[in-house]
């Protein structure tokens, strides 16, 4: 597992920003060579695999194609199943080892320490796809052994997740999650800052926060208080990039075509949205899929049903003149687009899995955060990290307390 939390560092010289390829050839020496329990909900995403490769193997025969995009979402699933009732074996002085190294990290760009300073640069001139993002810009904080700083939104919350985990086992943890939770304030990142919160409003208050708030203890109820705070105070942080998400929300949503208008003033995350319902709809033009890996090349026939979106959104009008691929920013928009209605196993597998009923307050907090990476808003799709958090979801052995080991 610890492998994830580099994924974003060049190990191949090719020109992809997730390389998990050793937690994949891992992951499978794993799934082959140990016994692997399945559940009921497990038979759907084996399911989902037999179905994709038995998609690829015609495609690849028909057209000689689809072989690199085939690997890649495999990575998650194969990932999942090396993961599941594995947690409780995790260390948790490599889950503080690797916290500390964030910490550092961070301390050390925010502050531009002479000579540390210097090497990370040179650091990540050699082993990150996009090097010049280290220091963010004047809206985005600096970047975290990443090309740019939203990535860090998924190593920030599989450590305070490991850490909650951990949480009865060591009383050093709690300064640990304190100094990642200023790490993620000054990150300045709204999809950390959007992740982060998900999973700590769930965590605390669960699916039905009312509810909880009338049976949580006054201590919890100061713990969640305080973190809000932080993050109220960290969402008007002076050009930030959380801060002008909100402006523009605020300034466009509620006026006459405010939501079109918040398309083109918010582009960044707007890109995501568009693309992403590109990837669903895409079932409606091709309902048995673009082919594994095609999507990228045909959203422009979704597109061209939005005039607006392509003369004047610059992303999609740069990629519809320059006939640039696209792909949807979660595994499920575009396997979608990939599949169409072959996906259905797979999404079962995910629906089930996030709507079960659970008495643990850490997989709850998980639950809807895995449908926004999985399938919502931004999740790389070879992406291993919302696969394990959704691992932890489903594991029946969990480390953090001996009374919420097996509970669902």
């Amino acid at each position: 597992m610890y492998y994830a939390f580099f994924i974003y560092l060049k190990k191949l010289p090719i020109d992809v920003e997730t390389q998990p390829f050793i937690l994949f050839f891992l992951g499978l020496v794993l799934v082959f060579f140990n016994k692997i329990k399945l559940t009921f909900l497990d038979q759907f995403l084996v399911l989902h695999l037999v179905i994709l490769t038995v998609y690829f193997t015609i495609q690849f025969i028909l057209y000689q194609t689809g072989l690199i995009a085939f690997f890649t979402y495999l990575v998650g699933p194969i990932i999942y199943f090396s993961f599941k009732n594995k947690i409780h074996l995790l260390s948790l002085k490599k889950v503080k080892y690797i916290s500390l190294l964030f910490i550092v990290l961070a301390f050390v760009i925010f502050f531009k320490i002479p000579l540390f300073y210097d090497f990370i640069k040179w650091f990540y001139s050699l082993f990150i796809s996009r090097p010049g993002w280290i220091d963010g810009d004047a809206i985005r904080g600096f970047s975290l052994l990443a090309p740019e700083p939203s990535y860090f939104a998924f190593p920030a919350v599989l450590l305070l997740v490991l850490l909650d985990l951990f949480q009865n086992k060591s009383k050093s943890v709690k300064w640990y999650k304190i100094a990642l939770l200023i790490v993620i304030i000054f990150s300045k990142s709204a999809l950390v800052f959007l992740y982060v919160f998900i999973y700590i409003f769930f965590f605390y208050l669960g699916n039905k926060p009312f509810e909880m708030l009338k049976k949580i203890s006054q201590q919890k109820i100061i713990i969640f208080t305080s973190i809000f705070l932080v993050l109220i105070i960290a969402l008007f942080f002076i050009d930030s990039r959380v801060s002008q998400v909100f402006n523009n929300i605020t300034n466009y949503f509620y006026r006459e075509d405010g939501f079109k208008k918040l398309l083109f003033a918010e582009e960044s995350g707007s890109t995501r949205f568009i693309i992403n319902y590109f990837g669903f709809t895409s079932i409606e033009f091709a309902p048995f899929g673009w082919g594994i890996g095609e999507f990228q090349h045909n959203f422009k026939v979704i597109a061209n049903q939005f005039p607006d979106i392509i003369s004047k959104h610059w992303t999609f009008k740069t990629a519809y003149l320059y006939n640039t691929p696209m792909k949807a920013q979660t595994y499920f928009a575009n396997l979608v687009g990939d599949i169409g209605v072959f996906s259905i196993s797979g999404f079962i597998f995910v629906f089930l899995s996030i709507f079960q009923n659970t008495g643990n307050n850490i997989k709850r907090g998980l639950q809807w955060l895995i449908f926004v990476m999985l399938i919502l808003v931004q999740g790389q799709i070879s992406n291993p990290i919302p696969w394990i958090l959704l691992a932890i979801i489903n594991s029946n052995n969990l480390i953090r307390d001996k009374e919420l080991i097996g509970k669902k």
